[in-house]
């Protein structure tokens, strides 16, 4: 049966996930609701300076047409403000960035969806029913989690080597610094604001900021809770980003076993989560990519047995929608009693 999706906030993440599912026939995007001009929303989908072209769409009278199907454009600022049952809408992807606490995402379940996905981090823990790592937690989704979020690109590239690490070698301690590009809430040129590093132009500094993953990890892992620590650097690329992660391991290692590790587990039951590569690529070279984390064999360095120090790239906008399509796939199997 086919799966009708709305989407709230046709930013970056709304954006790939629509270019992602443009030619799907069992998951349509069937109405976008954004406060910007309909226009705007078509322009900066044709056209896409990390992504290129998308020539399979055309504006009329504020609908979209793709691929022989009508998408009406709306514009509404608040969850409750849309009626998702008039739109014959299953599931919403809430990608505004704005709207990430319990009492404003219950605004879409009122307006008659079964369940909203979160393309951010919660404002907390208690504003989700679940948070899912894709290939560490998925199993514990439940028909009773209406409003489930994937938390960040990050904890979603980190998740799984830290799963499958402390399930073969023990983890201890672990220190994470995510290099991360800047994103559309960062500054072009030095603004004020109230956060002073964050003031500053991100296309000319490198600039430190927290990281969301440390604090949630024992949420997905609870063997790992207070076991992470970690900050983010902001960099000058558009897209592309890696975590550098040191981990002080239980069981001596080598760099080697390592590597066999996370080769043989993206070639497995991980292939769609996790790739393997032994090949020295850069940052621009995960663009487009769709796992969650491209772990760098050639980086892997172990310092006597038991500390290693490795490279996790991931692609931050595309890696990220690739997953909320393959939740919003598993959820519509879970609700029609398929797994």
């Amino acid at each position: 049966m086919t799966c009708r999706i709305g989407i709230m906030g046709f930013g970056r993440i709304g954006r790939n996930i629509f270019r992602i599912l443009h030619q799907d026939r069992d998951l349509q995007v069937a109405a976008i609701v954004d406060t910007a001009a309909p226009e705007a929303l078509e322009y900066l989908l044709r056209f896409d300076t990390v992504h290129g072209r998308f020539s399979n769409v055309a504006l009329e009278d504020g609908v979209f047409y793709s691929d022989g199907r009508s998408i009406p454009l709306l514009s509404h600022a608040r969850p409750e403000d849309v009626d998702w049952k008039a739109l014959d809408v299953d599931y919403v992807v809430e990608a505004t960035g704005r709207y990430r606490t319990r009492a404003q995402l219950e605004g879409h379940l009122a307006g008659g969806v079964a369940r909203v996905i979160l393309a951010s981090p919660p404002e907390s823990l208690e504003d989700v029913d679940r948070l899912l790592i894709a290939g560490v937690n998925d199993a514990e989704l439940t028909a009773d989690d209406r409003i489930i979020s994937l938390g960040s690109c990050t904890l979603g590239a980190v998740g799984p080597v830290l799963k499958l690490l402390h399930e073969n070698f023990g983890v201890g301690q672990a220190y994470m610094n995510s290099i991360h590009a800047y994103t559309n809430r960062m500054r072009l040129a030095d603004v004020p604001s109230e956060d002073f590093r964050a003031s500053r132009a991100a296309a000319e500094n490198i600039i430190p900021s927290t990281t969301y993953t440390p604090n949630v990890i024992g949420r997905v892992i609870p063997e790992l809770e207070g076991r992470l620590q970690g900050l983010a650097l902001n960099v000058p690329v558009p897209d592309g980003s890696c975590v550098d992660l040191t981990v002080f391991l239980e069981k001596p290692t080598s760099a080697p076993a390592i590597n066999a590790v996370m080769r043989s587990a993206a070639a497995g039951s991980w292939s769609r989560v996790l790739e393997y590569s032994e090949d020295p690529i850069v940052s621009s070279d995960v663009v487009g990519n769709p796992h969650s984390a491209i772990y760098d064999g050639l980086a892997t360095i172990v310092l006597g047995d038991t500390m290693a120090k490795l490279l996790i790239w991931y692609d931050n906008g595309w890696g990220y929608a690739e997953r909320i399509v393959d939740t919003i796939s598993h959820v519509h199997a879970v609700d029609e009693g398929r797994s």
